[in-house]
């Protein structure tokens, strides 16, 4: 038993519209909704929520698609350099991670922003419009990994391996091959990730950096581990690891030694409150 294929439906509407991008585009607008609700529940200004929202949002998507290119297909980068600017052809998830950070540093850094609290804010944010477009690159199929024999592999014909240029990494020779749909994989994990974090977002209250350490600290490994199955043809890797193997090493130390100094921290202050 395994999940069918399945091709994403298209819109009926004569301008072209792409469901991935139509996807995407909802869980920027309900992600930044639930940033801003959570801002308000902290107390903290709408007009900054939405300032953080703008930069974090186009800093990412540059982000996302510059490191693509240069990291993910570095021979086209270097063939046309030009091919950087277009951000609306390719997108990486670590790249918009890696470039919404910088977004945020310089908002937080020129509006004087309490840095804790509103990596908080933002990553309630991010973790919501992050997970709704990950149900779009399940929808279109756009991180197929190696062959599985798994129930949750999806059954690709051929030409759709073909289609997506990863039919010659497969070792089988059947009509129908089942393999990793990995955005699938990764959407089911960030569900129940969704559910603690919101739950910790308005109904805890948690020292400030705590909600942006555990959120990182959950993601990391897993993502980390799903890479395995990536395809060199698609994420080539750089000393053993894909790009974001690399990335999720060092986020999750980041996080981790982060999130550790805030319990640590958090402890003394009530035992020193306590004497």
């Amino acid at each position: 038993m395994s999940l069918p294929y399945f091709e994403p439906p298209s819109l009926p509407v004569r301008v072209p519209i792409h469901i991935f991008g139509v996807i995407v585009a909802v869980g920027v607008m309900v992600g930044a909704t639930v940033m801003r609700r959570y801002a308000r529940r902290l107390g903290e200004s709408d007009d900054v929520a939405r300032s953080v929202i703008g930069w974090v949002a186009v800093t990412g998507f540059i982000g996302a698609h510059v490191l693509d290119v240069l990291f993910y297909r570095p021979g086209e980068a270097l063939e046309n350099p030009l091919s950087l600017l277009a951000i609306w052809t390719s997108i990486s998830s670590y790249g918009g991670f890696v470039g919404g950070a910088l977004g945020f540093v310089y908002i937080a850094w020129r509006r004087k922003l309490r840095f804790a609290r509103w990596a908080d804010i933002t990553i309630v944010g991010l973790l919501v419009a992050f997970s709704i477009g990950r149900a779009g690159c399940t929808v279109v199929h756009d991180h197929i990994g190696a062959e599985t024999s798994s129930f949750i592999g999806i059954d690709y014909p051929r030409e759709v391996l073909a289609e997506h240029r990863v039919l010659a990494e497969m070792k089988s020779t059947a009509s129908v091959i089942r393999a990793h749909n990995l955005g699938l994989e990764e959407l089911l994990y960030l569900i129940p990730v969704n559910v603690l974090v919101l739950w910790l977002a308005f109904r805890r209250r948690l020292p400030a950096g705590a909600l942006a350490a555990v959120t990182a600290t959950l993601y990391a490994p897993v993502r980390f581990g799903l890479e395995q199955w990536r395809l060199s043809s698609s994420d080539p890797p750089y000393w053993g690891l894909t790009f974001a193997q690399w990335c999720s090493v060092l986020v999750f130390v980041v996080a981790a030694t982060l999130g550790a100094r805030i319990v640590f921290g958090s402890r003394t202050a009530r035992q020193d409150v306590g004497t």
